[in-house]
């Protein structure tokens, strides 16, 4: 693969936006409407968070500083315009679950609609694997690619991107909880590509996203309430009987059984089946905390701020752009041909964990994690992701080791005291703050050793 090879970890941060991209980057924030207000307070942005990529801006960058901004605006403008195309992916979506037949999709899926009341936690996943029924054929997702595709083309010949015999290849790869991906290649006249591949990230709206949740309960809803129960009894028993041992442990098929049966018998009374329905619809809001054009925003800059740059040699894609008005992003594509990884980032370190890596290994291509939807506070651990002092003597703390495992807990049992006696006399700046890291650092002690502490009754 012949490519242009910049590094688009220097990129010249004078291209930035910094309002949007600075507060996005202070502190993760898990109160969606917040984020989304942000994009409305910071208007001079338009929604633009982080830079384009520096391969990409090289293609067209010149001498003059103006020049470069309207050619910046013009690509991410086209950027907004092919999102538009495929963002009717997803309204295409809904049409087909509405002409969907319900028995077709919840036989399917019984065993697993029994573990919404065996293990609740997993409803998001168990909701969205349902959704993804509602996919297009490949050809139709390629075909809106396509569309996409020679919009970019255009654009991109127009401001000098890209020459007249060069083209603009965009391709369906897979779909997340809230947004679709696609391999953006810019290729020269021999088919070779010009920088190395991209990835243009095209997320659902909120309202698309609980539109969609809305018609697969619809779906459900028709299914229970209309199939009589001796045929229903016929039909999971039949499914149960014929499951392998991996979807419907032996041990346990009684229990899903059981389980189908309740939930039978709440879609068929009005009360309950508000509370089951609410509960799906409760925790399926509770992901877009955390998921969306948003919460993913937030993410990326934070980790990138955390973290410290260069991303380029991390175990996490550099996330270069993305927009919160229009729901269109740019990331790295993960392949061999990047750069070894020589940093892993810590996401405990700041009071986070991935929970959608742990449930789902596809979100990591070629040692590096893809996605950063489904990025959360640890329990407990929310104040390091909002406060950067405090994460930063966490950090210090449990940076501490020893040979010996004893030798380590004394060590930390010193730095801690010592920490503690300065917040305490206010002799130390942020003395609030350390008292916060310290809470949180007692996890880093073990409990028999709680005792040596400066003050073990001081209910931080």
């Amino acid at each position: 693969m012949q490519i242009i090879n910049f590094n688009n970890n220097n990129y010249n941060r004078t291209t930035s936006f910094r309002g949007l991209t600075s507060i996005m980057a202070r502190r993760i924030s898990s109160n969606p409407d917040y984020l989304d207000k942000l994009s409305q307070v910071y208007t001079r942005e338009k929604g633009s968070v982080g830079n384009l990529p520096k391969d990409l801006f090289e293609l067209f960058k010149t001498n003059s500083r103006n020049e470069n901004a309207k050619k910046i605006a013009s690509v991410k403008d086209a950027l907004n315009e092919a999102n538009e195309i495929l963002s009717g992916i997803e309204e295409l979506k809904i049409e087909i679950g509405r002409n969907m037949k319900p028995n077709s999709l919840i036989n399917a899926f019984l065993p697993k609609i029994a573990k919404l009341n065996i293990q609740p936690e997993r409803i998001p996943r168990i909701i969205t694997e349902m959704r993804k029924r509602f996919t297009p054929d490949k050809s139709v997702l390629n075909s809106y690619a396509q569309k996409a595709g020679d919009v970019l083309q255009k654009r991109f010949v127009e401001n000098g991107i890209i020459k007249g015999t060069d083209r603009v290849e965009l391709s369906y790869i897979d779909q997340g909880k809230y947004k679709n991906t696609f391999k953006l290649r810019l290729l020269n006249e021999e088919d070779k590509d010009i920088i190395h591949p991209k990835v243009l990230l095209s997320f659902k709206s909120p309202k698309t996203a609980m539109e969609q949740i809305n018609v697969l309960l619809g779906l459900m809803k028709n299914y229970f309430q209309n199939i009589k129960a001796k045929d229903y009894l016929n039909v999971l028993t039949n499914i149960l009987d014929h499951a392998s041992a991996k979807v419907v442990p032996p041990n346990q098929k009684e229990l899903y059984k059981k389980s189908l049966l309740e939930i039978y018998s709440k879609m068929k009374m009005k009360n309950e089946e508000d509370k089951f329905m609410e509960l799906i619809k409760e925790t399926m809001y509770d992901e877009i905390k955390y998921n969306g054009i948003g919460p993913e925003s937030n993410l990326t800059q934070f980790i990138k701020r955390a973290a410290g740059h260069p991303m380029g040699a991390s175990d996490y894609i550099d996330v270069y752009y993305l927009n919160t008005l229009n729901h269109v992003g740019l990331s790295e594509f993960s392949d061999n041909a990047m750069p070894p990884i020589t940093k892993r980032i810590n996401l405990h370190k700041y009071g986070l964990f991935h929970d959608d890596l742990i449930t789902n290994k596809n979100n990591e291509v070629a040692g590096r994690v893809i996605d950063y939807g489904g990025i959360k506070p640890l329990w407990g651990m929310r104040e390091l992701s909002e406060n950067k002092v405090a994460r930063r003597y966490y950090h210090k703390i449990s940076q501490i080791h020893c040979k010996d495992e004893r030798d380590t807990q004394i060590e930390r049992v010193r730095y801690w005291n010592n920490l503690y006696n300065a917040a305490l006399n206010a002799s130390i700046p942020n003395h609030k703050d350390i008292f916060v890291a310290l809470q949180k650092a007692k996890n880093l002690i073990g409990p028999e050793y709680w005792h040596l502490l400066a003050d073990v009754k001081a209910g931080l």
